[in-house]
């Protein structure tokens, strides 16, 4: 089994995962965005934004590809997806190179982009379910000026996809950096829902802060979350916190 299947295998156990929403606690009130306007999700493996309270077809993202930081184990990748019973899904790997960038399907299957992305390269990706039961996974090397979309059944006859994420997923026990850490910045973020609702981050939907903490819940300890949001919601960075 090749390393990029294994890291995409252990991605679909992580977008499995229930996450805790709460309240916000002290901790994470210090990095949470005030801008969010449902409550914050506690998890053990994402730190970024989740909108819900509607149905989505839609969300893209612009990200940098930066050096590695963290190691395999505890991931570090960029994600994007479009979650519900069945998800579909984007992971960037940190360090670039081929197969960093691949695409999922529950139920459905996985594989890696053919793009080779480096250290410093900008990446645009998006996943469209285009509600006739196929989605549409697409990444361009804005950098190099590569792309591609790939095209999967999608992973029930008629999806409900009534969350997105946009996040870093940061798995396991991670040392606590010396000082907070940027490990990718999100821009232009945009999300479109099955009545044709364009929006960014921030809405018009209920938009959560997702925070991991030491356990996945509001008792853990910060270990990485998100900046506030900017330039209307697009833009945030999702961040390795100093303990």
């Amino acid at each position: 089994m090749s390393q990029f299947v294994e890291r995409m295998l252990a991605t679909v156990t992580v977008a499995a995962l229930a996450l805790t929403a709460a309240g916000c606690s002290d901790a994470g009130a210090a990095t949470a965005s005030s801008r969010a306007s449902g409550p914050v999700v506690y998890s053990d493996q994402h730190a970024g934004y989740q909108a819900a309270g509607r149905l989505f077809r839609y969300v893209a993202t612009t990200v940098t590809v930066p050096p590695r930081t963290l190691s395999y184990l505890n991931s570090g990748s960029a994600f994007i997806g479009l979650n519900g019973r069945y998800a579909a899904w984007i992971n960037v790997d940190p360090g670039g190179g081929a197969d960093s960038v691949g695409y999922a399907a529950t139920n459905v299957g996985t594989g890696p982009f053919r793009l080779a992305p480096r250290v410093g390269d900008r990446l645009a990706i998006s996943i469209y379910y285009d509600q006739r039961g196929h989605d549409y996974f697409t990444a361009t090397d804005l950098t190099q000026h590569t792309t591609q979309t790939v095209r999967l059944a999608a992973g029930g006859i008629n999806p409900v996809f009534d969350s997105a994420r946009l996040s870093a997923v940061v798995g396991g026990t991670v040392p606590p950096p010396a000082a907070d850490t940027r490990l990718w910045q999100f821009t232009g973020s945009h999300l479109t829902t099955y009545g044709g609702v364009h929006g960014t981050v921030i809405g018009p939907w209920q938009t959560s802060t997702l925070i991991k903490t030491s356990d996945g819940t509001p008792a853990g300890t910060v270990v990485a979350s998100p900046s506030g949001l900017s330039n209307g919601g697009q833009d945030f960075g999702a961040w390795l916190r100093h303990q």
